[in-house]
């Protein structure tokens, strides 16, 4: 699937079997993502999600802002039916300005890796999280996981226009100009209250 747009909700569908044998291990699913892509912790809350994310947490940063370094998120899932999905709302950053007309930025997503942690008492389990992944204050009483295969994520990527790098300087003075004709209002109607105030007082 491709997200036209800064705003769009990515929905992982993982169907369970033999939920009773799992009874002492809790679900997860991690995904990896790029630095263009935000996650909003408050967002999440109203989702009701229980998380943990690990990366740039700056929401108000262009890509340009931010080091390429992908950030993390983990979240707890309740395994109440044999079908659970995951819907977690992401937004992307402001791209870098390209030169050509009608500039567009691509950015792939990787699909996540769902899990049962699992406790080290029980069953000898061989599965491994990303090497690369982080270490996770929610995964710390777990020792063991279970990858799950059987799991479906639409595959995303996002098709994201950017500016034009040869209108950078007409957007400057625009802004420049704006910002002036700002200032002077602010002053002016500073200056006719200040005014009036005078008067009366006399």
């Amino acid at each position: 699937m491709q997200a036209k747009g800064f705003h769009t909700t990515l929905s992982t569908n993982i169907p369970l079997h033999a939920l009773h044998e799992y009874a002492a291990c809790n679900l997860f699913v991690l995904h990896e993502l790029p630095a263009d892509i935000i996650v909003d912790s408050f967002e999440l809350n109203d989702h009701g999600l229980f998380f943990q994310f690990v990366g740039n947490t700056n929401l108000e940063l262009p890509t340009s802002g931010v080091a390429n370094e992908p950030g993390w998120l983990l979240v707890a899932v309740k395994p109440e039916t044999d079908l659970v999905v995951v819907d977690v709302p992401l937004h992307v950053r402001y791209g870098v300005p390209h030169e050509g007309h009608n500039p567009r930025h691509i950015i792939q997503l990787l699909p996540p890796t769902c899990f049962w942690a699992c406790p080290s008492s029980y069953k000898l389990l061989h599965s491994a999280l990303p090497s690369q992944s982080p270490k996770f204050h929610l995964l710390n009483s777990s020792v063991q996981f279970e990858i799950l295969q059987h799991t479906t994520s639409s595959p995303l990527s996002f098709d994201i226009p950017v500016g034009d790098i040869n209108h950078t300087l007409y957007i400057e003075l625009c802004t420049v100009t704006v910002t002036l004709l700002a200032f002077v209002y602010i002053v002016w109607t500073i200056s006719k209250t200040l005014y009036s105030a005078h008067l009366k007082m006399q």
